[in-house]
């Protein structure tokens, strides 16, 4: 019996180049994935403190340490003044609107303290100043030494443009004495703006929603934004709040002044900075604010 014998294979050398790197083994730092791009800077301020240790970081000690009016952050303040004089006895009860167009679209209905504050409808909080009257809001804004405690000028606008300023470090401070429970105030009121500040998936207004998440973390963001302008500021941004994540509770001041700013700035410079501080995200660096 004649047995054929198999017809050798002839490689080329590139051939034979291209079996042998296919079998060679693959190296580890090929499996590494590229490293993180790095955080963007806060283009103001930003203000984070550890409520549980009481450390503070801070990016820019000069900035952080300037008052500017607060803006509709002031609602805040303003809510739990209306809940403790009485103006305001159920914060889920609608008042009539007044029938003049504003600007914004969410304003121009009734509201109750609770949606005025998601919606931050100025005429609400304006109709409450009057209620509650001058020296009673005086009285208040000095217990909560709140930032320069001026309620002179206009009633209803000395927290936009007007006399009252507050730093972001102020801002922080205030915010530590509300979710310590250090406010003179009751429990129902301070439970109350804590949980209206709170921005969910689900309800959160448009201009919030990238402050809701959901996060990955398991992490829940209260916050209330703010916007006027000054004449030596330019466009003043707010964003103060407070976040609770596997990392602790934290309260924030987000600042941001400038020519010509547009949306919530200070929301997505804090998002920024909160997500290089590790608290909006599973694991992440100890990067950011000093």
């Amino acid at each position: 019996m004649i047995h054929a014998r198999p017809t050798p294979i002839h490689r080329t050398p590139l051939l034979t180049l291209l079996v042998a790197l296919a079998l060679l083994p693959t190296s580890p730092q090929a499996q590494t994935p590229p490293p993180p791009a790095p955080a963007k800077k806060h283009p103001g301020c930003f203000v984070l403190l550890d409520l549980k240790t009481g450390e503070q970081k801070r990016n820019d000690p000069e900035r952080c340490a300037k008052r500017l009016p607060p803006a509709s952050t002031f609602k805040i303040p303003h809510a739990l003044i209306a809940l403790e004089t009485g103006v305001v006895t159920d914060p889920a009860a609608t008042r009539k609107w007044d029938g003049k167009k504003r600007s914004v679209a969410d304003w121009n209905r009734d509201h109750s303290l609770e949606s005025a504050i998601t919606a931050s409808a100025v005429w609400f909080f304006q109709g409450t100043a009057k209620q509650i009257g001058r020296e009673r809001m005086k009285e208040w804004v000095h217990r909560f030494n709140y930032g320069n405690e001026d309620t002179s000028g206009e009633l209803t606008g000395f927290w936009l443009g007007g006399p009252l300023r507050i730093s972001p470090e102020e801002q922080v401070r205030f915010l530590a004495r509300l979710y310590r429970g250090e406010l003179p105030v009751s429990e129902r009121s301070r439970e109350t703006v804590k949980r209206t500040l709170v921005q969910s998936p689900d309800t959160a207004p448009e201009r919030m929603k990238r402050l809701a998440g959901p996060w990955p973390s398991g992490a829940v963001v209260s916050g209330k934004t703010g916007s006027t302008s000054t004449k030596e500021d330019g466009d003043v941004s707010w964003l103060v709040g407070h976040v609770r994540s596997p990392r602790g509770e934290y309260v924030f001041a987000s600042l941001v002044t400038g020519e010509h700013l547009e949306g919530p700035v200070a929301l997505h410079a804090a998002v920024d900075e909160l997500q290089a501080q590790g608290l909006l995200s599973p694991l992440g660096p100890e990067t950011g604010a000093q």
